[in-house]
């Protein structure tokens, strides 16, 4: 018999919210992600599109588990799976190839951390690329311009809760 159970939790995603959700997990695998309606002051019952698809991302054929190496021409979508050690390596190795030729500032750590939020955000890899001497940039695409506009409105926050703002 199927073993189903839900979990109560609160989420801190890139948005200015805090989520509390009900994710259910049937036999080991989340089977359904909702809002609680437990009296949340921002969900309510009602949660974004992004955050109620995660178990299509999370068990996606598609899905990257491992890390891949290119073996054809770029772009010709040949790729064999190895270990992380070889792929921390090869990227070690990289990138003390460009430092010592180029400069630490050559390596750009360009990303945009999804749903990471306050809590996996901004923390071991900006370690990692600042001991390199890589060059900084912001980390983001869309959330700047509404970040800029939020800090000049309310100064600098982690977030703003959604009844600070005018309805």
């Amino acid at each position: 018999m199927p073993t189903t159970t839900t979990h109560h939790t609160s989420c801190i995603m890139d948005c200015p919210d805090t989520c509390a959700l009900e994710v259910t997990v049937d036999d080991g695998k989340v089977t359904k992600i909702g809002a609680a309606d437990n009296g949340h002051p921002d969900t309510r019952g009602v949660i974004c599109t992004k955050v109620a698809r995660y178990d299509q991302r999370l068990y996606h054929p598609d899905r990257l588990l491992y890390p891949m190496r290119r073996t054809g021409a770029k772009g010709s979508g040949s790729f064999e799976r190895i270990s992380w050690d070889q792929a921390i390596d090869t990227i070690t190795e990289k990138f003390q190839q460009i430092k010592k030729q180029w400069g630490g500032e050559a390596i750009l750590p360009y990303h945009y951390g999804g749903s990471n939020g306050l809590l996996g955000e901004e923390f071991i890899d900006d370690v990692y690329f600042a001991k390199l001497g890589a060059s900084r940039l912001d980390k983001t695409i869309c959330a700047v311009p509404s970040t800029a506009a939020a800090t000049g409105m309310y100064g600098k926050m982690p977030g703003v809760a959604f009844e600070d703002y005018p309805a």
